[in-house]
């Protein structure tokens, strides 16, 4: 079922046959589009004021098309000319103009084809990083579930791969609500116990009561209990409007599961978030754990943070430990939970404590 249009369906960069329309700003960089197109033979339509150009176009030479005319334009030319797409040859009425874009966006959109092709197909794997309670580090109080990508060919492809693809291919919404479902899916079938904490970036959800309720119903299929699910805000830091994930986490908490934030620390922003926000738990920024046993700023800042929180009902998790230091600091200053290569790396199952 379909429950949001933006979230829920892999649009197609562009239909096999189809005219590209293009108002560049200046005449100077009509020139050049001009140029470029006739550098592969392609012919361009003009109107009389030379405002509008327009391209007839059959895939799969789009790509070699926009290759051509871009080739010269400087960036601030990419973004500035305008660009729509429409099939066959149709051309632009006033319900379109909520579709035109840039000519840049659509050459990222055109290089980032394969990930539209990678969300059809499902190809989103999981891999499981444990998080545990200070005082037990012999069984994991959770897993954090961190999405990884699989090639065409096999090979894995890095979340930073998938959202900065997503990001210049306006799949952001769609790339965010698959990995949700595909977590969830992988930690139920991997036999992940416990508690899950499940990434998403607010700025990816438009109406929070539609563009969740198909996270929910994964969560439901897999039999999972909400209250054991945390959904975590990624990026806390880069949230423009504290109103919106307000909202997006109270959409959550009605629906009976827990929320955190990540990153808190790494900016005035993210505790001037904590009034209205009100999380169940926060994650300390890794950057004040790496080395805070040397670091006095970074001592005073993460234990100011520890008891701020334990005033506000609120749980700490330090993530990013990677040495015995800083595991001994945190600690000494009461963190009740703790994640890092240190004490347990990402795999494909949960972890499993070692013999002996």
């Amino acid at each position: 079922m379909t429950y949001c249009e933006k979230c829920d369906a892999v649009p197609e960069i562009a239909p096999a046959n189809g005219t590209l329309f293009l108002w560049p700003p200046v005449a100077h960089t009509t020139g050049k589009i001009l140029a470029g197109a006739k550098s592969i033979g392609i012919e361009v339509e003009k109107t009389t004021s030379v405002a509008t150009l327009s391209i007839h176009y059959t895939r799969p030479g789009l790509r070699a098309l926009i290759d051509a005319i871009s080739s010269s334009l400087l960036p601030e030319e990419l973004s500035d000319t305008k660009a729509l797409i429409m099939p066959g040859v149709q051309h632009p009425e006033i319900d379109d103009i909520a579709q035109i874009t840039s000519l840049g966006a659509i050459r990222a959109a055109i290089g980032a084809e394969w990930l539209g092709d990678l969300l059809r197909d499902n190809r989103l794997n999981s891999v499981f990083q444990p998080i545990f309670d200070i005082n037990d580090l012999g069984k994991p109080y959770a897993h954090e579930c961190l999405v990884r990508g699989e090639s065409a060919t096999g090979d894995v492809i890095n979340p930073g791969q998938l959202f900065d693809a997503a990001q210049s291919a306006t799949l952001l919404f769609q790339l965010d609500r698959a990995a949700r479902a595909a977590n969830v899916r992988n930690a139920h079938k991997a036999g992940v116990k416990g508690n899950l904490f499940i990434n998403f970036t607010p700025s990816s959800i438009y109406d929070p009561d539609s563009c969740l309720r198909s996270t929910i119903e994964v969560v439901e299929e897999c039999n999972l209990d909400r209250s054991s699910v945390v959904f975590e805000v990624i990026e806390t830091e880069k949230v423009r409007s504290t109103a919106h994930l307000s909202a997006i986490l109270q959409s959550y908490r009605d629906s009976g599961f827990r929320v955190a934030l990540d990153d808190v620390g790494s900016g005035y922003s993210t505790l001037n978030m904590l009034p209205e926000l009100r999380p169940d738990i926060i994650k300390i920024d890794r950057e004040l754990v790496d080395h805070v046993d040397h670091d006095k700023f970074k001592q005073a800042i993460v234990s100011k943070l520890i008891a701020l929180a334990k005033q506000l009902d609120i749980e700490v998790i330090a993530e990013g430990i990677e040495r015995q230091e800083e595991l001994d600091f945190l600690r000494d200053h009461d963190v009740d939970y703790v994640q890092g290569f240190l004490l347990g790396r990402p795999a494909p199952t949960p972890f499993t404590a070692k013999a002996g």
